[in-house]
């Protein structure tokens, strides 16, 4: 059975960047795209992915909001979320970590290390 990945970003080509790099991990994945917000967490409750790739811009919610709801609901609270973002100013990392991220990786993507995090968080599962 794949592992079910949530990439949310409200970029189409960032997605279609992630989704490159998640195919050349040799997992067996199912890939949900979300590019809001609130599709980020109605997609998080209703299939319950193992891990979130949240982008922390997006509108209606960014993704800090957006990480603190999925961690104030008990369905999605111990769903691990990765932080994918451009923000790699001085204490963005733990802003990040603050609103209920697992981990920080900043754009553009190191695949290696997107790789080696997606790798460590399913297993982990």
């Amino acid at each position: 059975m794949p592992n079910l990945i949530l990439v949310a970003d409200d970029n189409p080509d960032n997605i279609l960047l992630l989704k490159r790099v998640l195919r050349r991990t040799g997992l067996e994945l199912e890939i949900l795209e979300a590019n809001s917000g609130r599709d980020t967490i109605r997609l998080a409750i209703d299939r319950l992915p193992e891990l979130i790739l949240l982008d922390m811009k997006m509108p209606d919610m960014d993704g800090y909001q957006t990480a603190a709801a999925l961690r104030g609901d008990e369905t999605t609270e111990n769903i691990p979320i990765v932080a994918v973002t451009a923000q790699a100013m001085l204490g963005d990392r733990e802003k990040a970590i603050e609103a209920g991220c697992s981990e920080y990786v900043t754009k553009p993507i190191d695949a290696a290390l997107l790789t080696e995090t997606v790798k460590r968080y399913l297993a982990k599962k």
